[in-house]
């Protein structure tokens, strides 16, 4: 990942599946950034209970969900390694 993104920037991470070996990709606001707070992931909302995570050159989906009506209550349900990164770049 070269480019700098901000919280809010919508994003395109592109990867190659470990499933079909094709090279997919998914958009979202990013709602974390590297080093934000000591992180080193990047997080793209890309679907309601779900964020894609980009650590160096991998991506990896987490799926979420929220025991009550505060988002400071969400869960990690299950997280599932997507493939090798690809690209991200700002839509």
């Amino acid at each position: 990942m070269s480019e700098e993104f901000e919280q809010g920037d919508e994003v395109e991470i592109a990867y190659e599946s470990k499933r079909s070996g094709n090279v997919v990709s998914r958009k979202g606001p990013v709602v974390q950034v590297p080093e934000e707070n000591g992180t080193t992931v990047l997080f793209v909302e890309t679907d309601e209970n779900q964020l894609t995570g980009v650590k160096s050159d991998y991506a990896f989906s987490v799926s979420i969900t929220s025991e009550s009506n505060t988002e400071d209550d969400s869960r990690t349900q299950r997280i599932v390694p997507l493939g090798r990164l690809e690209s991200v770049h700002s839509r």
